[in-house]
């Protein structure tokens, strides 16, 4: 597989997911419902796009089984967390506080993978979380903490959800990972959402288009794209091209809902955009040798 193909996969999913938190402030459900029913859909769309490639569940292990509903399970607590965060802090700060999770994947990827980044890709995630904290010192002092630490938090656990994903994909096909993971992530949440007490339907058409785009959006192309990508880059590569998504989520909030951007703000996406370009250009070599002995699943 081609870098270039690579790389295009990263940019389409990151530009998807730049749509999910502008979607959620359209939906008047409950954070948790919009969390279920968008891997609820996404699992289903995964299972479907699934049944069209060559066998998945056959032969796979049980070692892999149980990574995959681990990785539901996190999947689970960054939507939940993520998604509640929006209620209470901005699109902008939310976003990136979430995508702060590289740090999470820098540090987990050397511990858990024994992964090693050269010093550039170093160096760029470094900027990228540079231009990060320019952008998130600001919100710090408008009193929005609770939703800022929900967002953090929600971080660790997609950066938990990744690095599982780096190492099944080796030997999962993409839709295959997807579909299970989304599954067990909707059985958590059906559970936390039971619990609760929260209805399960009763809600306006708008609000099952957008769960549905949810998932066919942000879902599928987003994070199904990242799937298929983690098999042929490091994870902390992935993480920090994500962070692209705070970038373009903050565009879009400031043309649909006037929520301005600061000087600073504008700073820190360009120290960002600058990052991302230095961690994957300079990911390529090893990505090349890497792909010359593999082939892609879908």
């Amino acid at each position: 597989m081609r870098p270039t193909v690579i790389y295009l996969a990263l940019f389409i999913s990151v530009l998807c997911m730049s749509t999910s938190s502008i979607m959620i402030r359209y939906i008047t459900a409950p954070a948790l419902i919009i969390s279920l029913y968008r891997v609820i859909f996404t699992a289903g769309f995964a299972g479907l796009l699934g049944s069209a490639t060559p066998p998945g569940m056959q032969g796979l292990q049980r070692r892999d089984l149980w990574y995959i509903l681990a990785a539901g399970v996190f999947l689970a607590l960054h939507l939940g967390l993520w998604i509640t965060s929006l209620s209470y802090t901005s699109i902008s700060s939310s976003v990136l506080f979430t995508n702060l999770q590289v740090i999470f994947v820098l540090l987990l990827s050397a511990w858990l993978l024994q992964e090693r980044v050269n010093r550039w890709v170093q160096g760029g995630i470094m900027l990228a979380l540079l231009g990060s904290l320019l952008i998130v010192q600001g919100d710090l002092q408008s009193g929005k903490l609770l939703g800022d630490l929900l967002a953090l938090l929600s971080g660790l656990f997609i950066a938990l959800y990744f690095l599982i994903g780096r190492d099944v994909r080796s030997r999962v096909d993409v839709w295959t990972y997807t579909s299970l993971a989304a599954a067990a992530a909707s059985v958590v949440l059906l559970v936390v959402c039971s619990t609760m007490g929260l209805r399960l339907t009763g809600y306006p058409r708008l609000d099952w288009l957008l769960f549905l785009l949810q998932a066919a959006g942000p879902g599928i192309v987003g994070h199904a794209s990242l799937n298929w990508a983690l098999k042929y880059v490091k994870a902390p590569v992935v993480s920090v091209s994500v962070l692209g998504e705070s970038v373009g989520a903050s565009i879009l909030a400031f043309f649909i809902f006037g929520e301005a951007l600061a000087w600073y703000q504008l700073v820190g996406g360009a120290f960002i955009l600058t990052g991302i370009y230095i961690a994957a250009t300079r990911e390529q070599g090893r990505t090349g040798a890497a792909v010359d002995s593999s082939l892609p699943s879908v």
